[in-house]
């Protein structure tokens, strides 16, 4: 379809339009974004989507109402759920976190888990009402169909002791000897996981109870290269090693599938 500027739409609201004949009813933060910023008059065509893999054309209508230009049961595309899920677990930073989660999201991570650490900078801000906004606009301007989740801060001795069997983890971490490269590791993994862990720390490092914890839960302590990185910089690294790995792989599949 021809390029349309974007609007996310919670699917819990969308199902309701078949009611009223395919009307969406915008609230004003919407209504302001469509005809005040992007200057939208009424009938222009736009593209709503719900976040979990839907996407329908709609038109702007008189008032503050959207019309969908196809049933609610027919989106002109749609999209599964990415497998394996890319997680980023990542302490907050003093500042810059905003466009960690900006980045993160354009780049196709799909959940990001904000820790408090050991570590962890005093004054770093705990704004979750404006990240969950962060992530609305990257995923309109990135044009994607699937909303990253965003989970609620926690402490990191909370992740370490809640891995899942279907789940593989790692904590990137330096100043070590040895350590596997973040992408080797990944393209090493055997098939079948559900979830991709990764965990940034602050900027201080974990602290050697961190680092000892992980591991005993079975995290893997993993490099991002030769260069001491600040967790904003780490943390957009990481997840486009995973991306981009994950991208290939399903590429690779494709192409001996049509073999």
């Amino acid at each position: 379809m021809a390029e349309l500027r974007r609007i996310l739409v919670e699917s819990h609201r969308l199902t309701g339009t078949d009611a009223n004949e395919g009307l969406l009813h915008l609230n004003s933060n919407e209504a302001h974004y469509l005809r005040r910023v992007l200057r939208l008059r009424v009938d222009n065509p736009l593209a709503v989507v719900d976040g979990i893999g839907h996407l329908w054309e709609a038109h702007l209508q008189e008032g503050d109402y959207l019309k969908l230009a196809t049933p609610i049961t027919h989106p002109i595309s749609q999209q599964p759920c990415p497998t394996p899920q890319l997680c980023l677990a990542v302490v907050l930073p003093r500042r810059g976190f905003e466009e960690v989660l900006r980045m993160c999201c354009e780049l196709g991570i799909n959940l990001i888990q904000p820790l408090r650490s050991e570590r962890s900078t005093p004054q770093a801000e705990h704004r979750p009402a404006r990240w969950k906004v962060i992530l609305r606009e990257a995923i309109e301007q990135s044009e994607q169909l699937w909303q990253p989740t965003l989970l609620p801060l926690v402490e990191t001795s909370k992740l370490w002791t809640s891995p899942s069997v279907n789940d593989v983890f790692a904590i990137a971490t330096t100043r070590r000897m040895g350590l596997t490269d973040l992408q080797l590791w990944n393209e090493g993994l055997a098939q079948g996981f559900d979830h991709l862990w990764v965990a940034i720390g602050p900027e201080g490092g974990w602290s050697p109870n961190e680092e000892s914890s992980a591991e005993g839960a079975g995290w893997v302590p993993v490099g991002l290269g030769d260069s001491i990185l600040r967790t904003c910089t780490a943390a957009v690294a990481a997840t486009q090693t995973m991306v981009s790995t994950r991208r290939i792989r399903v590429l690779r599949e494709g192409q001996v599938a049509i073999d």
